[in-house]
């Protein structure tokens, strides 16, 4: 073997590196955990989704008024909407006195001097929601600034856990991670169902609810990664992107038929946990383990990936492995700050960061959007997630057809031009449609290009590098996602444009970042700290990547013809006598 990244690759090729083991694999972990996992996480976007309100104004009874609009028009200013549309205050009430309601309401005459905040409470459309903690407790108005906050709570809790549980990824384990984010996404969830009622405890439990919300993602995706040969690897990312897709769709669902954010928060959080138990498919990632010296460990989790794939024996044995991967031990690694060892390893860290801070900022604010746009919330929001269906199938064929780079900047282009489109349209309720569906595609593109940096996270890191790496782009895209809530405060209360003409600025930056990142389509997953310094050293900027002609005949070659001295030391899997010799002959 050239190098010992090439050794362990054929190894996993004799333990099954595309069999039963990974498809039931990414099947429990990459489809069906993600998609309970993205439930849980952006369970608190729909939950906190504020109705259409006004002032209470009491009095409708005692004129035996039954028109709602008609004494809203008596007892409510006007102001402009973030469409600049005439509507009714939200806010503000007339000063309706005790003098005025023994007088016919005809008479009333109202100033601007006697316009006043609400004085009775306020009145919810009910149309979807029977019950959030916003018309629980009237976080709106004076008090609206607190729905904002607590999504830049969750994002700082995204940050501060992305810290912490990304470079325990690498140095304490993939496994145990995984373990530890769902036990504390789900505690952090059920804390703040209870805890409505007190804001500074209910900030609390949503910013514990966030701290391992992508390392419940990252886990088992990064595990996939390194336990399959990498012609899979865009088909594993397709399969999680479809996995929190689903639950994307079911989430908005389930709010829609309870109409009760304490029951569908219940529902959609509690069965994530059932993973934690399938302990047979949860196994560590045995390149990890021999990253770490670890080749018993390693040993092990190979035996049981080549028993599940139906491999009775396997040319190597515990010594043979430490022999073979005698490089493969990890370097030495500083944290982040081993991320930026050398030129181009530097550069390739801040441009998949500028990737991962462009996407996220679309992308969150348009899911906030989404659920705050005229019509149905429920449906809007299962609309934009449907789209990340043929976003994800598209994504991976492009990936895999024109390469990584090619397709994460020409989506980003994309939805650059698109967001400007939106600018110039979305004011005009006449256009409102048309807005919803270019607002829709913006998804679309943004959704491709997540595919795409996604790939391109895993595979321009070192193994000892991998789960750190992808921990900082996403901490530096969540330290910026804090400006998506506000965006969308911004838009909805003041100008709606506003959003759409930050995210087409935002995108044009992300078409630069993406061109410049080297290809990684066909490439092997550096295993040295040295060898990603020089990934993509010898690339030409004007090409796509070609697939190694005699990469497929070669490695059938090595799994057919295992090296004599392997040959000989053999380890046998509990095979009876006669069923080996068998298998020796064939």
């Amino acid at each position: 073997m050239t190098n010992a990244e090439a050794s362990f690759d054929e190894m996993l090729a004799q333990a099954g590196d595309d069999g039963r083991f990974q498809r039931r694999y990414n099947l429990l972990f990459n489809f069906g955990a993600v998609c309970f996992a993205s439930m849980t996480y952006m369970s608190i976007i729909l939950a906190l989704n504020k109705p259409p309100h006004n002032c209470h104004v009491p009095g409708m009874e005692r004129y035996n008024i039954t028109d709602a609009e008609y004494w809203k028009n008596l007892t409510l200013p006007r102001e402009s909407d973030n469409r600049g549309m005439l509507g009714f205050s939200k806010c503000q009430m007339y000063n309706v006195s005790e003098e005025h309601l023994q007088r016919p309401y005809a008479e009333w005459s109202f100033q601007e001097s006697d316009i006043i905040d609400c004085a009775h409470g306020y009145e919810y459309d009910r149309t979807y929601y029977d019950r959030t903690p916003i018309t629980e407790h009237d976080w709106i108005c004076d008090k609206g600034f607190r729905e904002t906050n607590i999504f830049i709570y969750n994002r700082l809790g995204e940050l501060v856990g992305t810290v912490v549980f990304g470079q325990l990824g690498d140095t304490l384990g993939r496994r145990p991670v995984y373990y530890l984010s769902v036990l504390i996404i789900t505690l952090g969830r059920l804390v703040s169902m209870f805890t409505a009622g007190f804001y500074v405890v209910f900030c609390i439990a949503a910013i514990a609810g966030s701290l391992t919300a992508h390392s419940c993602f990252q886990a088992p995706f990064i595990i996939a990664m390194e336990i399959s040969k990498s012609e899979r690897r865009g088909t594993i990312s397709m399969m999680q992107s479809f996995g929190w897709t689903t639950g994307m769709c079911i989430l908005p669902m389930v709010f829609w038929a309870t109409k009760d954010w304490f029951w569908a928060l219940m529902i959609v959080t509690l069965p994530i946990v059932i993973f934690t138990g399938i302990t047979r498919y949860q196994i560590e990632s045995p390149r990890w383990m021999a990253t770490r010296g670890d080749y018993a460990g390693a040993m092990k989790m190979l035996r049981r990936i080549a028993t599940i794939n139906g491999v009775r024996e396997l040319p190597y044995d515990e010594h043979i492995l430490q022999k073979r991967l005698a490089t493969h031990r990890t370097d030495t690694v500083y944290g982040v700050a081993s991320l930026f060892s050398g030129w181009r390893m530097a550069r390739n860290t801040m441009l998949v960061v500028l990737c991962w801070t462009v996407g996220s900022v679309l992308y969150f604010t348009l899911v906030l959007l989404s659920a705050r746009m005229d019509g149905n919330p429920f449906l809007n929001f299962m609309l934009q997630s449907i789209i990340e269906v043929p976003a994800a199938l598209i994504g991976q064929r492009c990936s895999d057809r024109f390469g990584r780079r090619a397709t994460n900047a020409t989506a980003f282009c994309a939805a650059a031009l698109t967001c400007g489109a939106l600018v110039l349209i979305v004011r005009d309720p006449a256009l409102e449609s048309l807005a919803t569906i270019l607002a829709t595609l913006v998804k679309f593109f943004i959704s491709i290009t997540f595919f795409a940096v996604n790939l391109q996270s895993i595979e321009i890191y070192p193994t000892c590098l991998r789960q750190t790496g992808m921990a900082f782009g996403t901490i530096a895209s969540t330290l910026f996602g804090t400006v998506g809530p506000y965006l969308v405060y911004l838009g909805t209360e003041y100008d709606v444009r506003i959003p759409f003409l930050v995210m087409g600025l935002s995108a044009a930056i992300g078409i630069f970042a993406g061109l410049f990142l080297p290809e990684t389509l066909h490439q092997a997953l550096p295993n040295t700290i040295e060898e990603a310094r020089n990934f993509g050293k010898h690339q030409r900027f004007w090409s796509l990547p070609k697939a190694p002609a005699k990469k497929h005949a070669d490695a059938a070659k090595h799994q057919r013809q295992p090296e004599a001295e392997d040959a000989r030391e053999t380890v046998r899997l509990n095979v009876p006598e006669d069923e080996t010799k068998q298998i020796n002959r064939e």
